[in-house]
């Protein structure tokens, strides 16, 4: 069960249950949502809360032992001594909120004599700054005083019995000795005069503590150094002790692998040619190592601030940090320092952190080398923190960083999905453009097509048509070798050519009707269906040879009055042929213009005005007429010069 308690530390949720437990607190593991506010912390946001309540004691009337451990972890800031956050008063219980850490006590047997080593160096280095820099004397080093954070590194803690050296009596450490550990108390400690060596003898008590299950040839020194110890720092004389600062210059703390990691640590101090030499042959040098111990004690070293921002460790050894063991190595490329398993374990995390450092060289780096460790991420992995920080860097102002990260997201593409990637909504807009195994009929460059121009460059036979065509046996279709251009619109009557001129419609295209079209003197003209006209030059039978749509024929084929239509039809055929022969001029299709040829009478003439007679409420009989003079052609009519153009139908004839 979680708690999120009211606290100083916004979305702190603390553990139920407690990770150790002493005699003045209660150490429980917790997590902070927004860590990426502190510094230090583990991966996944994690820190430790210790909870204290008020202690009896002489020592502590003051302030509790968590309280002094507080007030000490914030005042006395080291590498080695445990990272303070923050810390306040819930009711009775005082809240201290610290760095991810780990009691030694609980991981000590599952580490190697390499990773003690360096351990105990790290608490050596703490304890020379406290005495030498601060004057002050922790008086409680033992097992228990020791924490270890989430990369492995050792952190002194256990700070609630820290006093200035000139305050350091021998009433004190009696007051005190009931809670410390016993076999880091020198047994003749009240006697002595000199109470200022007494963190020399429980640290030669630590150090015989936790190399108590190992050998002593696992260590470079070692048994030398158990004995040094035995010898010099729990010296019966206090005065014969060392001082903590000569204990670092021993060969145990000196040998290759701690020398590597002292330079590590204190890499800034180096001038830029040591960093040149050391950097040069560090890889070569941890070959010889354990590779997990490497990676767990100096991944986080190798991959720090300062090692990448260094010009011949960007060429030498980060290239080679970054990309995982492969077993298969192809020509040329350069192989990987640490194996996958390891890889993930130990410099994944770190790689984590590196993403959300916003240092353009850094970024740069890890951009440069992505592809090499982009497989070691799990999707959730490269969904969630991988690829925000990468779409964060394409609004760089910075264009080589924007490039590089262009290419690293088009890396996530075919692991996470261009949907995930990308975002947003797709569409298709490309197709595949490879010819099939068949060959393709190649299609001909058509022009466009308007409502008054259709350019064709075949043939009517060559043409596609979805009707069936009707032809005569005796004529020739005339083929399309250029452009046509159709009429604005066809003469009521006659206004086909018969020689030279042949009208195509495109019934696809649908054109509005205007008032002066002519559609109801026939009817297949209101047909949607494409029709195209053939004429043929025949002067002795005048005949025109039309092609119907297939659903006209059809039509008529179903009346009972197909031969009627047929027998007007053909009239009408006539009487156009023979008005487009014998018209001159235009403006002989006015109705006013025309004049009667009364010499002229057919008795095959159609009177086309016969169902158009007005009907009139009180008619008026005309004067009786020859029958022959009342049928006339449309464009032979010409009105009785005895009647005066102003009556009858007169201008108005539209009305």
């Amino acid at each position: 069960m979680m708690g999120n308690e009211s606290s100083q530390l916004s979305g702190l949720e603390i553990e139920e249950k407690a990770v150790e437990v002493t005699d003045f607190w209660c150490h429980y593991q917790a997590t902070i949502n927004d860590s990426c506010r502190y510094f230090s912390l583990k991966g996944d946001g994690s820190v430790s809360v210790f909870k204290g309540e008020a202690a009896v004691g002489p020592l502590w009337a003051i302030s509790t032992p968590l309280e002094k451990f507080s007030n000490n972890l914030l005042k006395y800031r080291h590498p080695c001594i445990v990272r303070y956050i923050s810390a306040w008063q819930q009711r009775s219980t005082l809240h201290l909120a610290t760095e991810y850490v780990q009691p030694l006590s609980h991981i000590l047997s599952s580490l190697t004599p390499l990773q003690i080593c360096i351990g105990l160096n790290n608490i050596l280095r703490a304890l020379v700054f406290l005495h030498e820099q601060a004057s002050m004397s922790h008086n409680n080093v033992s097992v228990s005083a020791v924490y270890v954070t989430g990369d492995g590194q050792w952190k002194l803690g256990g700070m609630q019995y820290l006093c200035p050296f000139a305050e350091l009596t021998s009433a004190y450490l009696k007051h005190a000795r009931i809670h410390r550990y016993d076999k880091a108390v020198d047994p003749n400690e009240d006697s002595y005069e000199i109470t200022t060596k007494v963190d020399q003898y429980a640290f030669a008590v630590l150090v015989e503590d936790v190399f108590k299950d190992c050998k002593d040839d696992e260590v470079p020194h070692l048994k030398d150094f158990k004995k040094y110890c035995r010898e010099f720092l729990q010296h019966q004389n206090p005065a014969k002790r060392p001082n903590l600062s000569e204990v670092l210059q021993h060969n145990f703390f000196n040998h290759e692998f701690i020398s590597i990691y002292k330079f590590l640590n204190f890499l800034p101090l180096k001038s830029e040619e040591e960093r040149s030499q050391f950097f040069s042959n560090i890889l070569e040098n941890l070959t010889c190592y354990d590779e997990e111990t490497v990676a767990k004690q100096l991944g986080g070293l190798l991959l720090s601030r300062l090692t990448m921002l260094d010009q011949t460790a960007r060429k030498d050894v980060i290239p080679f940090i970054l990309k995982p063991k492969n077993e298969r190595i192809p020509n040329g490329e350069i192989p990987g320092f640490f194996s996958l398993s390891v890889f993930k374990v130990h410099i994944k995390p770190r790689l984590l952190q590196l993403f959300g450092v916003r240092d353009s060289q850094i970024r740069m780096l890890l951009l440069r080398h992505f592809s090499k460790f982009v497989h070691v991420f799990s999707h959730e992995e490269l969904s969630q923190q991988i690829l925000p920080e990468l779409l964060l860097g394409i609004k760089d102002v910075d264009d080589s960083l924007v490039s590089a990260t262009l290419i690293c997201l088009s890396e996530l593409v075919p692991i996470l999905g261009a949907d995930t990637v990308i975002g947003g909504k797709r569409a298709k807009f490309f197709t595949d453009g490879r010819p099939n195994s068949k060959t393709k009929p190649l299609l001909l460059t058509a022009s466009p097509i308007n409502e008054s121009n259709v350019y064709i460059s075949k043939t009517l036979r060559e043409l596609p048509c979805s009707e069936d065509m009707y032809e005569s046996d005796r004529n020739e279709l005339i083929s399309f070798e250029k452009s046509l251009t159709l009429n604005e619109r066809p003469s009521p009557v006659g206004g086909e050519s018969l020689d030279d001129e042949i009208i195509v419609k495109e019934t696809h295209i649908k054109n509005e009707e205007s008032e002066d079209d002519w559609s109801d003197w026939e009817s297949s003209r209101q047909n949607n269906t494409k029709s195209i006209p053939q004429v043929f030059d025949e002067p002795e039978h005048e005949q025109l040879v039309s092609i119907e749509p297939v659903a006209e024929l059809k039509d008529s084929a179903k009346t009972n009055t197909s031969s009627v239509n047929e027998s007007r039809k053909s009239l009408l055929q006539k009487a156009a042929i023979e008005a487009k022969k014998n018209i001159l001029d235009i403006t002989e299709l006015d109705i006013k213009n025309q004049k009667y040829d009364y010499s002229k009478k057919h008795s095959d003439e159609f009177d086309f005005f016969a169902d158009m007679t007005p009907v009139i409420e009180k008619p008026t009989i005309a004067p009786a007429q020859d029958s022959a003079q009342n049928v006339s052609s449309k464009f032979n009519f010409v009105p009785d010069e005895s009647i005066d153009e102003n009556e009858a139908w007169g201008e108005g004839w539209n009305d």
